[in-house]
């Protein structure tokens, strides 16, 4: 008995066995469909359209442009009527959509000819850029320690003394009171000269001479005054000078000189410090310095570039000219002179403060009173004293001599 096999071709003409095999159904095709041209109307593009909850056009209306008011977005007219859709709010604005279709972040341009350029803002002054993370600390300044009681005291003691020297010389004929008393006068008026005209420089030899402060790591002198010698880095925000535009420093301060009657007088100053760190160079221990944020600062650093501006020669210095217009000085017939001083990021400079702790952070913080440097009779100084954190800038800087 013969049994009987099952074959059937194949497409390219071979013979197999087996019945065939059934017709596989073939899945919907997606996305075949061309995407409409809408022709820059926002209501044919579909999702687009719905994201901005724009209703669809309908297909047998001619196309109308999009309504725009008279501030740039889109205008969407709410219905009249309390039926029908309300449409949803959105958290702002929308942004005029160009003729493209295709949605920026920058404002719309014109479609022909070359691009709408908005205007270059003005540059604004370096304190103004910093805002109040830094301090403007005022000029080195100081103060006697004789306080005004006794000033005003001994200014009667002088005048009581002149009073019976006269009525001694007129009553008994002798004037050897008055001359004592005169002669002693003089000599405090002398003393009193000399510490007023050389009070800031023994100020500044007195501090530079002050001991740098022992630092043990297991040991800190918590709360007590200390002076640090080291060297410097930025904080969270560095300093640029203002004419020769160092980058990176600590401190900054620019100073215009103007010759007139036959003196030098300050024409324009300009200082900055902010918040920097400082390191030991015996145990490398890092101490942030707190002179940001307004605290009170007196520094003394000496400026590293002089600039001699002739009134003949003064138009062949076109960034000097510059500097004078981006910080609206007017610049007269006057000889004038700039003086710029800064600490770079990297220079050994000495800070003097107290000393702080707050979990593992060590910080410098200005003294809450006075800082004296006590009688120098030996210098012939009466008490001087200085208020705030003092910084100390390098004492021969790389002076920097310009003659325009």
């Amino acid at each position: 008995m013969s049994v009987r096999r099952t074959t059937h071709q194949l497409s390219s003409g071979m013979i197999v066995s087996g019945p065939p095999e059934p017709p596989k159904e073939r899945a919907p095709a997606v996305g075949l469909r061309a995407a409409p041209y809408t022709g820059g109307d926002v209501r044919k593009s579909g999702e687009l359209g719905k994201m901005f909850d724009i209703p669809p056009a309908d297909p047998g209306a001619p196309s109308r442009p999009v309504s725009k008011s008279h501030s740039g977005p889109l205008a969407r007219s709410a219905p009249s009527s309390g039926s029908g859709p309300v449409p949803r709010k959105t958290s702002g604005p929308l942004a005029q959509i160009p003729p493209t279709g295709l949605i920026t972040s920058g404002p719309a341009r014109s479609s022909g000819g070359q691009p709408e350029l908005s205007p270059r803002p003005a540059r604004k002054n370096k304190g103004e850029a910093y805002g109040g993370a830094v301090t403007a600390p005022e000029e080195e300044a100081f103060a006697f320690g004789v306080s005004r009681v006794w000033r005003w005291v001994l200014v009667g003691v002088f005048v009581a003394g002149l009073a019976a020297g006269a009525f001694v010389w007129v009553a008994v004929g002798r004037p050897e009171i008055l001359i004592g008393v005169a002669a002693l006068m003089a000599a405090v008026g002398v003393l009193a000269v000399w510490n007023w005209s050389m009070g800031r420089k023994e100020v500044e030899r007195f501090w530079r001479c002050y001991p740098n402060t022992s630092i043990d790591s297991r040991n800190l002198p918590i709360g007590k005054f200390v002076k640090i010698t080291g060297h410097v880095t930025c904080g969270s925000i560095p300093l640029e000078s203002s004419y020769r535009n160092i980058s990176r420093c600590i401190y900054t301060s620019t100073e215009l000189y103007e010759y007139k009657h036959f003196t030098w007088g300050l024409k324009y100053a300009e200082r900055y410090v902010a918040d920097f760190y400082i390191s030991d160079p015996d145990t490398g221990t890092r101490f942030l310095v707190r002179a940001g944020n307004g605290a009170r600062v007196t520094c003394f650093v000496k400026p590293a570039t002089v600039m001699e501006i002739n009134k003949d020669n003064k138009e062949l210095s076109p960034d000097f000219l510059s500097w004078l217009t981006e910080h609206n000085i007017t610049s007269g017939s006057h000889i004038m002179r700039l003086k710029e001083g800064y600490i770079k990021e990297g220079n050994t400079v000495s800070v003097m403060g107290i000393l702080r702790k707050h979990e593992n952070l060590i910080m410098i913080d200005p003294p809450e009173d006075i800082v004296s440097t006590g009688c120098q009779w030996r210098r012939f100084f009466f008490p001087m004293s200085v208020e705030g954190l003092i910084l100390i800038g390098d004492e021969r800087p790389d002076e920097v001599v310009y003659q325009v």
